[in-house]
């Protein structure tokens, strides 16, 4: 049939133009972007889908790039941390060499072994030493009494070697150098005879029996026959006493001094003052003497160095242990910013696994192809960070975390609970040995000990 030379034909599709056939629909099969041509089935919980495995292997491959940027964070710490282990080390090392050298136990015994010697001696104690007897009294007393005598003489000395008094000449500056002979002579002179006196008055004070003395033993001890007796020194008693040479030395430097006395005071106008001017000067010289002579007290010097050396090992010990507790505190702190540095960076690492479980669990909750029942957690104390489990029977790939397993192994060998271990037993071991040297059984003087011996 035609329509104004239309033709119509009912066989069509009611278009002027004849039909075409569509192409094939073209798709880009399985891939990220798209959905898998093959119609999903359901699967064991315990089971990974290939999207599920693809998305951890990329989480693989992000966390151990990441790992990369705590490498130097890790590496600063754990070097401070090896560090503080050695300092904290070599001042454990210094503890033990002073244990071993027992200087502790021996310092202190000594100082008992100085108490216990003179617990008889009462109130008049030989250690004791009297604030006019200090040492640098003394030595004052001694340096001013051989600057006088050499003022005195030097004018005397000038004219005896022919020397112009005049400052600007030589001469009159040589003249002042016998004051060190003079010096040397009073300190000489009073240290040989302390030594004896001293003796002499430790062996008598403790000899318990004395013979009675009349003028003529006096006299007969004297000029005829000093010692009636044969004596003997028993071990621990201070060697005999020795006059000979002390009273000769002495005797010849106070004749000396007194000659020089006497001959510048015969220069003085005023004649009369000659022998009081050669006594002051006599008594200024043997004050010296014996001041020094007097001042001799090996026992209280002894006791001295004993006190000192047991207050010199015991600040050893107080500052060597102070600075080891110092170094294992400063141990201590590395050790924790390396465990925490190295916890970051476990968190950091893990953090993409942990994202990519995360949406394949909100996957599997969509699609419900395993289930709507989760795996159980995996409970663990593994500090193993490369092979971390969240659900039970689902492992994902291994992940390349060697640098985490050293700095573990770094903490794990270098615990301060282990130095802190070590400092306890150093500490204990030399407080025993202090305990050791303090505790001895002081005898009783009444069972003659040592005190009551003669000294």
């Amino acid at each position: 049939m035609t329509d104004n030379h239309v033709r119509h034909d009912d066989g069509g599709n009611g278009r002027r133009y004849p039909s075409v056939q569509c192409p094939p629909l073209l798709t880009l099969g399985a891939t990220r972007l798209a959905e898998p041509v093959a119609t999903p089935e359901p699967y064991r919980p315990d089971q990974l889908s290939h999207t599920e495995s693809a998305r951890l292997v990329q989480a693989k491959a992000d966390a151990e790039e990441a790992l990369t940027a705590y490498h130097s964070g890790l590496k600063r710490a754990g070097d401070r941390m090896v560090d503080a282990w050695h300092r904290a080390k070599v001042g454990l090392h210094r503890l033990e060499v002073l244990l071993a050298e027992r200087e502790l136990g021996a310092a202190a015994r000594r100082e008992q072994q100085v108490e216990r010697e003179h617990a008889t001696d009462g109130v008049e104690d030989r250690r004791h030493r009297p604030g006019w007897q200090h040492p640098v009294l003394v030595w004052a007393v001694i340096l001013l009494s051989a600057v006088y005598d050499t003022v005195f003489f030097a004018s005397s000395f000038r004219d005896a070697i022919d020397a112009v008094d005049d400052v600007r000449t030589v001469e009159y500056w040589v003249s002042f150098l016998p004051g060190f002979g003079i010096f040397m002579a009073l300190t000489l002179a009073g240290y040989w005879l302390g030594v004896p006196l001293f003796r002499h008055r430790a062996r008598a004070e403790r000899r318990r029996w004395r013979r009675r003395l009349g003028w003529r033993i006096l006299l007969r001890r004297v000029f005829v026959m000093w010692r009636p007796e044969d004596e003997e020194r028993h071990p621990g008693e201070l060697p005999w006493p020795s006059w000979v040479l002390p009273v000769s030395f002495a005797v010849l430097v106070v004749g000396v001094l007194a000659g020089w006395a006497w001959l510048r005071g015969g220069r003085l106008l005023m004649s009369d003052l000659q022998l009081p001017l050669v006594g002051l000067l006599v008594l200024l010289t043997v004050s010296a003497i014996a001041f020094k002579a007097g001042a001799h007290n090996p026992v209280a010097d002894r006791a001295k160095r004993a006190g000192r050396r047991r207050r010199d090992v015991r600040r050893r010990y107080d500052r060597l242990k102070g600075e080891s507790q110092a170094q294992l505190a400063g141990h201590e702190k590395a050790w924790q910013e390396l465990h925490l540095a190295v916890e970051g960076a476990v968190t950091g690492v893990w953090q993409h696994v942990t994202d990519a479980w995360t949406e394949i669990a909100e996957g599997r909750a969509r699609h419900g192809l395993t289930g709507m029942v989760a795996p159980g957690f995996v409970t663990s104390g593994d500090t193993d960070a490369s092979a971390r489990t969240l659900f039970t029977g689902l492992t994902g790939p291994s992940l390349r975390l060697e640098t985490l397993r050293v700095m573990q192994d770094l903490l794990d060998r270098h615990r301060p609970e282990v130095l802190s271990a070590e400092q306890v037993a150093l500490t204990e071991q030399l407080n025993a040995q202090l305990d050791a040297a303090t505790a001895d059984h002081w005898p009783d003087p009444a069972d003659g000990g040592p005190a009551t011996g003669q000294h």
